[in-house]
């Protein structure tokens, strides 16, 4: 087991060897000192829960038989952010609020680096992972009620938090414990009204638009212990605001999609421009990324079109479905070199309807050759589905009525959202195990105008209805079904 430093910390990013041991240092200048009193102490490093490369990294730790949560903070900012840490967990204990309690602290040897050392909850569950178990409306408002009680408590005495969401909350044992002191902001007086929905709002946020039914359900609770009378345009006020913060959040999201960050490795040059899911980005990965047409020749030809050509290739034990998006002779060179490929745009819109809560292909990679600002041949990696198309699933009639209703749930959430897909045929629904998935993206489509959603989505169903005039059993039954997403 290797001792690590600050400095190789630092230098290491996210490639960390597990286990590994740190000696700790009195001295940080935080409450608590070193665990018995002494200067020196060494702690074993047992599991990352988080970590942002050369800044900060929360473990789990044990320090004479006994475990710890540490949080490290990296490099010239660390004494900044350990202070913002420790203030901002002590604004929650001051609020009445449950949070772990900060036992002892620290500076590392070798480099700069300050370690807090917390009590480490065993058999809690943060709320995020309740979240995604809950079933029914019910579970999932037992949840939100849970939450909005603690966040009443803390905006009544003036504390709000900016990195809000389900992961900075854990439930152990019936009781709810805040875990999270560096986004929190403490003004010493109540929040007001605006101040407080806007803060809530950021949370709501990040939840799907379909669960925004459940605000006005939860909404009294924290009107309740903040002794607000109810008022009827409040709930409005802060559904404009999720709305807001919520398409805030989608671009965010979809920026980081396309360079550098915690889940993708991106790479960039004259000639080419590669973007890959972290997880999968291993040696057999990296010879795709660099010969997709020497791989693909390897694996199961799928389609060989004149505009696309699709193969399903193995790497290992994990199978992928590679599309090349051909340049199909000199014209359409010099039409396309100056767009987005469509690879480009159907990866953009895949991490869109991921945002969303809507099924689609789960991207892998994005490949792009390149000539400085102009592009060639593209390439889409998506992970393979082992499943038949909407079309073929219904000739078969297996489930035929749940698979109409499924389809037709994710025809109501883009009418929810406002996206048309632009080219619907069955062929483009893929009936897996757990639900229609929606494939082929490149002529997606969010619209910010209602008028051009409607005619747009009206044209959406219509070709999906004309897939289905062969077969007048289904044909009815989807009629029946998606009446009501039309104008």
């Amino acid at each position: 087991m290797e001792m690590l430093d600050a400095d190789k910390l630092i230098t290491a990013r996210r490639a960390i060897p597990m286990p590994f041991w740190l000696r700790v240092q009195s001295g940080s200048g935080f409450p608590g000192g070193l665990p018995g009193g002494v200067d020196v102490v060494d702690m074993t490093v047992s599991e990352i829960l988080r970590v942002l490369p050369g800044k900060r990294i929360v473990a789990k730790a044990r320090v004479h038989g006994r475990t710890y949560l540490i949080k490290t903070f990296l490099g010239r900012s660390a004494q900044k952010y350990a202070i913002q840490e420790e203030r901002g967990m002590d604004a929650v204990a001051r609020a009445g609020v449950r949070c772990p309690r900060l036992r002892w602290s620290g500076t590392l040897c070798g480099g700069e680096g300050i370690v807090l050392a917390f009590d480490f909850l065993d058999e809690a569950h943060n709320l995020l992972d309740i979240w995604n178990r809950a079933v029914t409306d019910q579970d999932k408002i037992d949840v939100l009620t849970r939450f909005m009680i603690i966040m009443a408590r803390l905006h009544a005495v003036g504390v709000s938090q900016s990195d809000i969401h389900l992961n900075n909350f854990l439930l152990r044992e019936g009781k709810l414990y805040a875990i999270d002191g560096g986004g929190i902001q403490a003004i010493g007086t109540p929040l007001s009204e605006s101040a407080s929905l806007g803060n809530l709002a950021l949370f709501f946020a990040q939840l799907l638009a379909r669960h925004d039914d459940l605000i006005n359900v939860v909404l009294p609770a924290y009107e309740a212990v903040r002794e607000w009378p109810r008022e009827s345009g409040r709930l409005a006020r802060l559904l404009s605001l999720v709305a807001a913060k919520r398409q805030t959040r989608k671009r965010r999201y979809i920026e980081k999609a396309f360079r550098e960050c915690t889940r993708f490795v991106c790479e960039s040059s004259f000639t080419r421009f590669t973007i890959c899911d972290r997880n999968a980005y291993g040696p057999e990965i990296q010879q795709l990324l660099a010969t997709p047409d020497d791989v693909m020749a390897t694996g199961t030809l799928l389609k060989d079109g004149n505009s696309a050509t699709v193969a399903l290739v193995h790497l290992g034990d994990r199978a992928l479905v590679v599309k090349r998006y051909n340049i199909k002779n000199p014209w359409h060179f010099l039409r396309r070199a100056g767009r987005k490929s469509r690879a480009w745009v159907s990866w953009r819109n895949a991490m869109r309807l991921e945002f969303l809560g809507i099924d689609t292909l789960t991207p892998v990679a994005l490949i792009e050759k390149r000539m400085g600002p102009l592009r060639t041949t593209a390439y889409l990696v998506t992970e393979y589905i082992p499943a038949v198309d909407a079309a073929e699933h219904m000739r078969q009639g297996i489930e035929s009525v749940d698979s109409a209703q499924a389809i037709a749930e994710i025809l109501g959430e883009l009418a929810r959202v406002q996206i048309t897909h632009g080219d619907m045929k069955a062929t483009n629904f893929l009936m897996a195990d757990a639900g229609p998935v929606l494939i082929d993206l490149d002529a997606m489509h969010e619209h910010s105008s209602e008028q051009r959603f409607r005619r747009a989505f009206n044209k959406d169903l219509d070709r999906f209805m004309a897939n289905w005039k062969d077969n007048p059993p289904v044909k009815e039954c989807f009629q029946g079904l998606i009446a009501p997403l039309r104008p």
